[in-house]
């Protein structure tokens, strides 16, 4: 075999993929060989004197695949180190080898470098040096904060508003539930770096409101009044409570991947709370779940993890929340509610009183409710009030009747 010929292991590696859809090079293959992300053959001793043959492992394949699908021209490897892993021990598809682990000192550079790189933590840094300084130095804060915190979206709209505005596009909003958002986002830093007395009491539980809505904050407010005319509301909030790059930095394999799991949980959950507002059919199984995630008050960032784990960049900023006690003992618990309501058979996907079960079903369903949807629109544009009155939604949400029955079931 002549140099820099691909060796046939490498040639049946390349075509596995190319059936996956997933194009590599052999400069490829021989980069992620040199940076430890990727094993080489095994070899095969054919005996007698033949020499030896390299020997394709079907893990391999996994590994060549997940590199492959992530890797960029011109993308540093460490954003495809952090998708790898976060894919890691699930399998691409039924049937198939579940993702393995990559290396743990790879992805703990990945995790460290990318936190290191982004705008939360150089946010939080910007918080540290105006803590104890002058007015000028508080000042630039805030104005770098606006800044970082004005840019893009500040999370998704609860569900029932999305499903509203699907429903009857000419309804009002709220214009306001995103500048409250990046305005509590704003309170939080400030007050984690230089103290809860920075924002005053009031302010800091609005953010903690907007932040985590559902719970009822009138006892916190009243101990946040007391605590401010007794001057102790700085001790609430430690400064440099929150170092996101300091979490990753002493977090061990096995704490970051019960945060993965907790992530992975979430956002599973978070994205079945968010298709509610897409016109997703309703049943009591799915509406006892969202009504069990906003008593907890940490609907928001459920909801968040859905666009946070499909991006590399989003992805060190679930697993970082994830690190937190509080958000690991969430997700535990609604994974326990979901496995409740197998054993009493309330499936997720299941129709009430439909004639057909299962997930294409449920789809069609879906698809049927969102025509109608489209269909009602177009009633209304046209002018034909009496048409649009007649094309009503099949998939209403379930009574309050229907839900509390499925929570007694349930218990």
């Amino acid at each position: 075999m002549a140099r820099g010929e691909p060796s046939p292991a490498d040639v049946e590696l390349i075509g596995r993929l190319a059936v996956l859809g997933i194009t590599v090079s052999v400069a490829q293959l021989e980069r992620w060989r040199g940076l430890g992300l990727l094993s080489r053959h095994a070899r095969v001793w054919l005996g007698r004197g033949r020499g030896s043959v390299s020997v394709l492992s079907e893990e391999t394949v996994a590994v060549a695949a997940v590199l492959g699908r992530y890797a960029r021209a011109g993308r540093d490897v460490r954003w495809t180190v952090i998708a790898w892993y976060a894919e890691a021990e699930r399998p691409l598809a039924p049937g198939q080898l579940a993702v393995p682990e990559p290396p743990w000192p790879a992805v703990r550079e990945a995790l460290v470098w990318a936190m290191r790189r982004s705008t939360a933590q150089r946010l939080v840094e910007s918080a540290w040096t105006a803590a104890g300084a002058g007015e000028n130095e508080q000042d630039a804060f805030y104005t770098k904060a606006g800044r970082v915190v004005g840019r893009g979206h500040a999370g998704p709209a609860h569900p029932e508003v999305m499903r509203r505005v699907l429903e009857h596009p000419d309804a009002d909003l709220d214009q306001g539930e995103d500048r409250r958002r990046r305005r509590g986002a704003v309170s939080m830093v400030a007050a984690a770096a230089m103290g809860a007395g920075e924002v005053g009491g009031e302010r800091l539980i609005d953010a903690l409101a907007t932040l985590m809505p559902g719970l009822d904050w009138t006892d916190v407010a009243a101990k946040a009044r007391q605590a401010e005319e007794t001057g102790e509301l700085d001790g609430w909030i430690r400064a440099g409570a929150v170092d996101p790059l300091a979490l990753l930095q002493t977090a061990g394999p096995k704490e970051m991947a019960a945060a993965r799991h907790a992530a992975t949980v979430l956002a599973g959950i978070g994205g079945l709370y968010l298709m509610h507002g897409l016109g997703m059919p309703d049943n009591p199984a799915l509406a006892r779940l969202r009504a069990l995630l906003e008593e907890s008050g940490l609907s928001l960032i459920a909801a968040q993890m859905v666009s946070l784990m499909i991006n590399p960049s989003g992805v060190v900023h679930a697993l970082t929340m994830c690190l937190a006690p509080e958000i690991r003992a969430l997700a535990g618990w609604l994974e326990s509610v979901l496995a409740d309501q197998g054993r009493h058979r309330q499936r997720l996907l299941r129709l009430p009183d439909a004639e057909e079960e299962g997930p294409e079903a449920f789809m069609h369903a879906w698809i049927g409710h969102l025509h109608q949807l489209t269909d009602q629109a177009r009633a209304r544009r046209t002018g034909t009030a009496e048409d649009a009155d007649r094309v009503r939604p099949s998939t209403q949400a379930p009574t309050k009747t229907e839900l509390a029955g499925s929570t007694e079931q349930g218990q």
